[in-house]
């Protein structure tokens, strides 16, 4: 604990002295109270001292020490130091081992000047000797004057004439000294170069190695942004890293800061958890935004350098590397160009592709320059750069377009070798796992920078896709499983595209438009994709798919507004044009969209028809004559299925099913179907050993078919009347949905859920369900679903409360609304039922 005299205090000790007639310095003091000069004179400036020492100098002179004290006792905790209680332990474990030097280093702002003036006021040390090394290297002073003056001022020590002499007394000083002393070099980086110090101040090396003595009754903190690299100097590097988000929550509140969590969280990852970034933050929220955090970043969140005294410190640390290491800071600068988004960290060859203009044997190096300076994060996963400084590092990279010709072409580089980078850890990587899409996404995001859109559809058609035949543009599992990031990716670049390219791209993203509930943009695309087919274009296999896809899309999204007869005239076009093509995956195609149509037109026996047609057009090695007499043989099965028929018609699947993984989303789509229609037609047993095949096919990565799966199985329990397993289905299906993020995804299942518990009769259950459902829709054109979620909120509210009539009406006729306007006629047990509640 340490301690120090209060103004008023030392007016008492001053009296005291005189009535002895002792000097402020008088040896009987010095015998008396078991002290030094040094710390005697500590006493006199007001310093922290000891705690015994400060109570032996008062009774000396007889004195009640709690009367000179400063009024708090003890050194009061700094309001401002938060969150380095581990730093304060490992410091302490260092000095235990013997340490005399210890290095803390890290990046600008992180603490390390605080901390070392902390760790001095209170770990017990008696004198306190400080060197701060100038900003400007031609201010930093020679250590000759620097020893001199802390011989005479500290030690009433005269130096000697030459720097050796005066350099052995201070180490006999040291030596000797009873009180224990501690001694702060603070920003020791203006002086070095690559670690080494520079040559008009060697000198100081010479301190550094005598300091490092460990005879010496003292303990030297250097603080640096860099690593000290200096031949027989023995140091302990103590690397600070930022502060906890916890501390920096903690010196909020002291500061009058009102918590928002998730902003805090943002804050503190985009500075590092930076002290002074800290600091300068709470002051700002405090006077400028009355001390709402959630208010100052909202406001300030997509510009991390918006204080000054912020960007003029990273601004320093750039100046510097580019001064003392070229290559370093053209590295630091490339950085920039990395996200560290869906990636957060880069292996090692990530930055060494970075350096194409260093010789390979000297890579190594740099990059461990910037790991030296703590300009660059790392970790077992590997390098980063926090937001902050990569927000820096991009604007230095950007801002060489407008100075040098040769330089514009660095920004563009970079970009290009990172795009590179990825694309060979794509080929590397299994293709297709989620680690492989990861980076061929993310070299798009390099080439849509620097505007080479026309790669960037190679990758997404023939990497992201990986089409081995055309028809894959139509859905892969890759697709299906990131459709977000396919669609984002695919907006940033098809406005730049032009001909059987731009709408070969349409195709995928028309396909799953609708899936996210844009359908208008869908039919769009579809009309886009026929204008380009229109003009001449010599690849005719290309353009016939692409014309037969536009009438899919089209049919597909008809069918999602519930335009059925258009969905199906535009199914029918789909046909012809697979029919004239002659090739069998065509016409599967083909006679899967219209089987989809007739589903939704609750006609399951027609829909089968057309699945089966697909399934079996679809089946490797095309249509032969007895495929045609099995699939003639199994319509007859099917429609009047016996018990012990039903293992003939499994065979049938599983020989159409061989290979399973090989294209499994496409099998899955029609042999899930075919389920749905058995289900439909009240052939359980069928349904489900259909599904059983389903299941086989699916792996955990497929979520959006394991809840269509999930779904078609609880219909399947609810149809056998096992109720509790039907609610558990239903509920995984509904779980499984809810991390999907398209639109559709997520409404089906939880319309059909809704609709089961209304049937349970479980009506306030499916009522919360039914208004979810509203809010989900109201921003997409489904507007088949709407008008029947509006009709089940109709009569769903009059079960549950037969007085609140008048929004059951409201509800109704925007039922019936949107009905009129899309031509759906709802069924005839519908309509009894709102007749039944007497609904108008």
């Amino acid at each position: 604990m340490a301690f120090r005299a209060s103004p008023q205090g030392l007016g008492i000790v001053e009296r005291a002295r005189i009535r002895k007639n002792w000097t402020k310095a008088a040896p009987q003091w010095l015998e008396a109270a078991y002290t030094s000069e040094a710390t005697l004179r500590r006493f006199w400036r007001r310093e922290p001292i000891k705690q015994q020492t400060f109570q032996d100098i008062c009774a000396a002179v007889n004195v009640n020490w709690q009367e000179v004290v400063e009024k708090t006792k003890a050194i009061a905790p700094d309001s401002n130091f938060v969150g380095r209680e581990k730093a304060i332990n490992d410091l302490n474990q260092l000095t235990a081992q013997g340490a005399k030097l210890i290095l803390i280093q890290g990046e600008g702002g992180i603490g390390k000047t605080t901390l070392a003036r902390y760790y001095f006021d209170t770990q017990g040390f008696d004198l306190l000797i400080k060197l701060h090394i100038a900003i400007e290297r031609e201010n930093i002073i020679s250590v000759e004057l620097a020893i001199e003056e802390w011989l005479q001022y500290y030690f009433e020590s005269e130096p000697g004439r030459e720097f050796g002499i005066t350099l052995d007394r201070l180490r006999r000083k040291l030596q000797s000294s009873k009180p224990k002393i501690g001694i702060l070099i603070d920003r020791l980086e203006t002086a070095l170069q690559r670690g080494r110090l520079i040559s008009q101040h060697r000198c100081y090396a010479e301190l550094l190695r005598m300091l490092g003595n460990p005879s010496l009754n003292c303990l030297t903190l250097i603080t640096s942004r860099e690593q000290l690299w200096e031949p027989a100097v023995i140091v302990k590097t103590y690397r600070l890293a930022g502060l906890s988000e916890a501390a920096w929550e903690e010196f909020f509140c002291s500061h009058q800061v009102e918590i928002d969590t998730a902003a805090l969280k943002e804050m503190h990852h985009g500075y590092a958890g930076n002290a002074e970034a800290m600091c300068i933050l709470a002051n700002a929220i405090r006077l400028d935004f009355a001390g709402n955090l959630h208010a100052y970043w909202q406001e300030n969140r997509h510009d991390l350098l918006l204080d000054p005294t912020l960007e003029n410190l990273i601004e320093g640390q750039f100046d510097k590397l580019n001064g003392d290491y070229r290559q370093a800071y053209q590295l630091l600068c490339r950085l920039g160009c990395y996200r560290y988004q869906e990636i957060p960290t880069l292996p090692k060859a990530a930055l060494l592709s970075l350096l194409w203009d260093v010789p390979a044997p000297r890579r190594e190096r740099v990059i461990k320059a910037l790991r030296d300076r703590a300009l660059i994060g790392w970790d077992d996963g590997g390098y980063y750069l926090h937001p902050v400084m990569q927000a820096k590092a991009k604007e230095r990279l950007k801002e060489k377009i407008s100075n040098e010709k040769e330089q514009s072409q660095e920004w563009l580089l970079a970009n290009r070798v990172a795009a590179q980078f990825y694309l060979e850890l794509y080929e590397a990587e299994k293709v297709g796992s989620e680690k492989s899409l990861k980076y061929a996404f993310e070299a798009i995001e390099h080439l849509a920078v620097i505007k080479d859109f026309e790669e960037c559809c190679n990758v997404l058609l023939f990497q992201v896709l990986a089409p081995d035949k055309i028809e894959n543009l139509r859905g892969t599992a890759n697709l299906w499983n990131h459709m977000s990031r396919f669609i984002s990716s695919s907006e940033k670049i098809i406005n730049h595209l032009s001909g059987i390219k731009k709408a070969l791209l349409f195709i995928p993203l028309g396909t799953i438009y609708s899936e996210v509930g844009k359908n208008s943009l869908a039919l769009k695309i579809s009309e886009q994709i026929l204008t380009i087919t229109n003009q001449k274009i010599d690849l005719e296999q290309q353009v016939n798919f692409a014309r037969m896809s536009a009438y899919s899309i089209a049919g597909k999204t008809y069918r999602y507004q519930g335009y059925l007869h258009k969905a199906e005239v535009a199914c029918q076009q789909v046909y012809k044009i697979a029919l004239k093509s002659g090739k069998n995956y065509w016409q599967a195609l083909a006679f899967y969209g219209l089987g989809a149509v007739y589903l939704e037109k609750a006609q399951p026996r027609k829909a089968l028809r057309n699945f089966l047609a697909a399934a079996a057009y679809a089946k490797l090695g095309g249509i032969t004559q007895e495929l045609k007499r099995e699939l003639k043989k199994l319509l007859r099965l099917l429609f009047n299925p016996k018990i012990e028929q039903i293992a003939e018609i499994q065979q049938f699947f599983q020989k159409y099913n061989q290979n399973q993984q090989e294209d499994r989303i496409k099998k899955f789509n029609i042999l899930w179907n075919i389920a749905r229609c058995f289900n439909a037609m009240k052939s359980f047993e069928m349904a489900k050993n259909v599904l059983d095949l389903t299941q086989r096919l699916l792996k955990p990565e497929d979520n959006n078919q394991q809840c269509l799966l999930a779904l078609e199985l609880a219909i399947y329990y609810s149809g056998k009347k096992q109720i509790q397993l039907a609610q558990e289905w239903y509920q995984k299906a509904l779980d499984l949905s809810v991390n999907q993020g398209e639109k559709w995804s997520i409404a089906y299942p939880l319309q059909c859920y809704a609709n089961w518990l209304y049937s349970q009769s479980q009506y306030l259950e499916a009522l919360e369900k039914y208004r979810q459902l509203e809010k989900l829709l109201r921003e997409t054109e489904f507007w088949s679903m709407q008008a029947y979620n509006y009709y089940y909120l109709g009569i769903t509210t009059l079960q549950v409360n037969p007085q609140q009539q008048q929004q059951a009406d409201k509800y109704l006729k925007k039922a019936r609304k949107i009905a009129t306007e899309i031509g759906l006629v709802f069924s005839k047990s519908v309509e009894d039922e709102a007749e039944l509640f007497h609904v108008k």
